[in-house]
């Protein structure tokens, strides 16, 4: 256990700035190191009292405790080895990585090392989505019988890797943790428009034990923006909407289906809020979530192991997406 928590932040860009606030107002944040002279310059403004660095290598040497990690996806596997080298715990973004094989390796690393390694599905530690999770474990909705997720907006597009990578982990991520266990099999479908090697947007389809069923579409090339997450039982309904407003993120469907003969009857009943806590950030209880794991040992719900689960998922769906492009070339220019 850690009791002065030093945290060293490894990319201030779009989305390393929302990190450092959060570790700052939580009294973690030692360090920031980033390339970039203009965002060191800015981050110096916010944070006068910490150390910087433009070099990665000259962070490792210092005497922080651990990384929290916020550069692009292609650079995780080689930033969060040389921190597990180093002897620091890693908090890195999503994905793990990008490499499946790349993945246990770290996994195994880290283990051997004897440190944590946390991975950043943000929607794990959302008050909305753990008020969901109550509610399935206490039978509030019956039996699972199928989950959809989207993830949809209008860029950012990336030229180092697909829009399943990109967003998908989020949603693959809260799946698995609903359902409690892996998948059975993984399908895939995807299309190419904006740049013929990286998909923009895809489907991926996953059958589970016992009949249950999930899909997750994603994509960068879409009007609007749109992030829900649906859950079909055979008792009731319930949508978490991240993009609503806080009193209708979460909501219950208590749709009754009654039978004439082999005929159903629905009678539709209007969404009721679910309660959750309204007050709390989910970055800064992700953030707290890590802290805690290195203070106290409390093991957080997107540790290495769950990582994993997730790119298990990610790497099937993106071997179907190879499959079917690499037919769909053949069947062109056959």
């Amino acid at each position: 256990m850690i009791n002065n928590i030093k945290l060293g932040l490894i990319g201030y860009g779009y989305w390393g700035k929302n990190l450092a606030r959060n570790l700052y107002e939580l009294n973690a944040l030692s360090a920031i190191c980033d390339s970039s002279p203009k965002n060191i310059k800015n981050s110096k403004k916010l944070y006068p009292n910490i150390d910087y660095y433009n070099d990665i290598n000259d962070l490792l040497k210092s005497d922080i405790d651990a990384l929290v990690i916020a550069t692009p996806a292609i650079t995780h596997e080689e930033i969060v080895r040389k921190g597990l080298n180093s002897n620091k715990h890693i908090f890195v973004e999503k994905p793990l990585c990008l490499n499946i094989t790349e993945a246990y390796a770290l996994k195994d690393l880290a283990n051997k090392n004897n440190l944590k390694l946390m991975v950043g599905h943000l929607l794990l530690h959302h008050p909305a989505f753990i008020s969901l999770k109550d509610l399935i474990i206490s039978g509030g909705l019956g039996n699972i019988r199928y989950i959809y997720s989207n993830r949809l907006s209008l860029g950012k597009h990336r030229k180092e890797e697909n829009a399943l990578w990109s967003f998908a982990p989020h949603d693959i991520s809260m799946i698995l943790s609903l359902i409690g266990s892996e998948p059975i099999s993984v399908e895939a479908s995807g299309g190419y428009y904006l740049n013929k090697n990286i998909a923009d947007t895809t489907m991926t389809f996953m059958t589970f034990e016992k009949g249950v069923k999930a899909h997750v579409f994603v994509s960068w090339l879409h009007p609007f923006k749109d992030q829900k997450l649906v859950v079909v039982g055979d008792k009731a309904m319930a949508s978490f909407v991240d993009v609503e407003e806080k009193e209708k993120k979460l909501l219950l469907y208590n749709h009754d289906i009654n039978w004439d003969g082999e005929t159903p009857i629905i009678e539709k009943a209007e969404g009721v809020q679910i309660k959750y806590d309204m007050s709390k950030e989910p970055l800064k209880e992700e953030c707290k979530s890590f802290i805690n794991w290195l203070k106290d040992d409390i093991t957080p719900p997107s540790d290495a192991e769950e990582g994993l689960r997730v790119l298990k998922v990610l790497d099937s769906a993106d071997k179907e997406l190879k499959r079917k492009k690499k037919n769909e070339k053949r069947f062109f220019f056959s």
